[in-house]
């Protein structure tokens, strides 16, 4: 059977092809009875697990690191000549500035290095939490490669992830978004083969921060979720209703809901 050049990760089209080689489980779905996360589901319902993945460290950071390390010896030098030598030596002053110069210009490289990025059961997060606001599933509208970049459309604009430095990352999302939201998955055979495959213990599994749900509105009435305790989330897009407005199906990814209390419901 042939394959369309743009592959949809549906039902359609079984995970087991060739080119979708990201079948992990889902994070929500790792903790088990003994270990630290299950132990902190059972303190905190509303609790949740993500993988976090840090960017690999580019040429410029090495370089970045290098000059930070360049810098700091010249700091030593620079202190010996003009504090612990006998007699001040002469250009330890000059040494002093070089090395400062040299110092920040690898700190700046350093810094510009790719945030974290962190995927689970909520959604996707780039940067520091307490910071960064996370992308919930449901409002992923486009998920495709472009050039040397993964490309996630949404209201808020594109989301672009660099497959150089943040491979794993881009492939974790790809796996969860098949699962999750996998009609709005787009990434041709071709695009599929430059993710790096996916391995149990790749990303740094930590407990998510807790979601804020109370301002936002119901995705089926447009009702105004006031109280934390009347939001109600779809467990496998995160899309949020209001409990007296929970549709017999989720309106953005089909999952049959209960309408029981949600897990991830609750302030960050």
């Amino acid at each position: 059977m042939s394959v369309p050049p743009t592959c949809l990760a549906s039902p359609a089209f079984p995970l087991e092809a060739p080119w979708e080689r990201d079948k992990l489980p889902l994070v929500s779905n790792l903790a088990t009875p003994g270990t630290a996360h299950a132990a902190a589901e059972a303190s905190d319902p509303a609790a949740s697990l993500e993988r976090r993945f840090s960017a690999l460290q580019s040429r410029s950071s090495h370089i970045g690191i290098g000059l930070i390390g360049l810098g700091c010896a010249g700091f030593g030098a620079a202190f010996f000549g003009l504090a612990i030598a006998r007699e001040p030596i002469p250009g330890s002053g000059w040494i002093l500035l070089g090395g400062v110069l040299v110092a920040a210009l690898g700190i700046g490289l350093r810094l510009r290095e790719p945030p974290a990025v962190r995927v689970g059961a909520r959604g996707i997060t780039v940067g520091d939490p307490a910071d960064a606001q996370c992308l919930p599933w449901c409002d992923v509208q486009r998920i495709h490669v472009e050039g040397s970049e993964l490309h996630i459309d949404s209201p808020r604009g594109p989301l672009r992830l660099s497959l150089a430095a943040h491979g794993r990352a881009a492939a974790r999302i790809v796996a969860e978004a098949a699962q999750r939201i996998g009609s709005r998955l787009e990434l041709s055979p071709r695009a599929h083969e430059r993710l790096p495959a996916l391995a149990e213990g790749d990303g740094e599994i930590v407990v998510a921060g807790r979601l804020q749900v109370a301002g936002r509105r119901c995705l089926a009435s447009g009702t105004s979720i006031t109280f934390e305790s009347d939001a109600r989330l779809c467990d496998q897009c995160a899309a949020l209703y209001h409990r007296q407005h929970v549709p017999a199906e989720c309106k953005s990814c089909g999952r049959k809901l209960t309408g029981e209390p949600a897990r991830a419901a609750a302030t960050a």
